[in-house]
């Protein structure tokens, strides 16, 4: 039986293991299931003695790593992992997941964790690190960086490094990276077509800047750039640094992939994945559901007004709190598809939203046919007061004029107008459907 133990914060709390036949196997520790600052690992694998086996497990491990089966055969490459399964990789880059967990081989010291380790990095340094994933280093990490092993989830590329006194550092043993570093997407090109993703950077940051102008918490970002090479550096809510300024906690989260046992190649609704009734549903425990509700309804409207299509159950999650409360997080990785509409790229029939509302006659993704009665229907259909969902569209349709002047007014000298005026004038069309909506009403 190969075993990783796992810790949150120093404190052991079970056991990930595999059998010979390959299942995948978690335990909790019995203190654990005693201590007062117990919660389960995930809402898939709730606080019991008896272990877990099955699809959940394999689900919840696989999630912590990247989606691009590419960039996982280049993580067993540069390790030398047996495999791409979740047990063999997360065996090498266990010790800085997304979330509060670190997983170590059996029998090994607990992860020293009330200090702060790391290199201070030269621009020229932190630039090479970046070229490192441009040039198919898995997730930024260098041959020569052998002390530096993280996993980040997600389909896009990118890597994670410390921010610490005023420098971007590298974080050596059980010290957590505290940003993720994300470079330009670049161009995606099928047979038919080029999407132009190569101004992410500025895409991103603006529909992050918007979000937060309509009141969304979200994950705080910068744009930088060492040496020449243009990046967007996100800071990492589930990192925080310790009362005493001594050490970075980490803290506990999952996406809702994790939340409900789902495969993370099944992410999207299309593909079998979480719904909006099925995270509505979920929230419904939440510590606060009428604010995480009301929230996740709200965003549904932001997606659409921003033509933000990849608003999938991995780009939702909660904070694991004491006791199995739980809430939603700030949001992140908010994309618009508005400035990739051209004659080579994408139609404006083709902006469909990753999770899809009720209509008159069946379900509703594509973002030029959705309207007011969209919302309405599936606010009906998962218990979402319809007086609070008018409120939201009001409110929404209402600020966006203002609030397009205003982000506008705030974007750095330089940033790109083919960027910022495509989406601003989608935000606008499509708010003038939530004005009429107010003006019948």
């Amino acid at each position: 039986m190969d075993t990783l133990d796992i810790y949150m914060n120093g404190i052991r709390v079970g056991e990930y293991q595999r059998d010979r036949r390959g299942a995948n196997i978690f335990t909790y520790d019995t203190d654990w299931l005693s201590s007062p600052g117990r919660r389960s690992l995930s809402l898939s694998l709730t606080l019991r003695p008896e272990r877990y086996t099955g699809p959940q497990v394999y689900n919840f491990f696989d999630n912590l790593l990247p989606d691009s089966r590419e960039i996982r055969e280049r993580m067993v490459a540069r390790f030398k992992a047996n495999s791409t399964e979740p047990f063999d990789i997360l065996s090498q880059v266990g010790r800085d997941c997304v979330g509060a967990i670190q997983l170590v081989p059996s029998g090994a010291a607990a992860p020293t964790i009330k200090r702060i380790e790391a290199s201070a990095l030269t621009d020229t340094e932190l630039a090479k690190i970046l070229n490192g994933y441009q040039a198919k280093k898995p997730l930024g990490m260098l041959d020569d960086t052998q002390d530096f092993r993280i996993s980040l989830a997600g389909a896009q590329e990118k890597t994670a490094l410390l921010f610490h006194q005023g420098h971007w550092c590298l974080p050596h043993n059980a010290t957590p990276t505290t940003h993720i570093i994300k470079l330009p997407i670049g161009e995606i090109r099928s047979h038919d077509r080029v999407i132009d993703m190569t101004h992410s950077v500025e895409n991103e940051y603006l529909c992050l800047k918007i979000a937060k102008a309509y009141g969304f918490e979200t994950a705080n970002c910068q744009m930088i750039m060492p040496d020449g090479i243009k990046a967007l550096a996100v800071e990492r809510f589930d990192r925080k640094m310790a009362p005493d300024n001594s050490w970075i906690m980490r803290l506990p989260q999952e996406d809702f992939c994790q939340v409900s046992g789902t495969s993370p190649a099944r992410k999207y609704e299309v593909d079998g994945g979480p719904s909006i009734s099925i995270i509505m549903q979920e929230l419904l425990g939440a510590a606060n559901p009428i604010h995480d509700r009301e929230t996740f309804m709200r965003t549904q409207v932001l997606f659409w007004l921003l033509g933000a299509t990849d608003g999938h159950a991995k780009n939702f999650s909660i904070f694991l709190e004491r006791q199995d409360q739980y809430r939603l997080t700030p949001l992140y990785d908010i994309l618009s598809a508005f400035p990739a509409i051209s004659k080579k790229g994408l139609h404006e029939k083709d902006l469909r939203l990753a999770m899809s509302l009720k209509g008159s006659k069946g379900r509703e993704t594509e973002c030029r046919l959705i309207g007011p009665e969209h919302f309405f229907n599936t606010a009906g259909e998962v218990g979402f007061p319809l007086s609070s969902m008018e409120r939201i569209l009001h409110e929404m349709g209402s600020m966006t004029a203002d609030l397009i002047n205003k982000v506008a007014g705030e974007l750095p000298a330089g940033f790109p107008s083919f960027i910022a005026e495509p989406i601003f004038e989608g935000m606008q069309r499509y708010s003038q459907r939530l004005l009429s909506l107010a003006k019948q009403r």
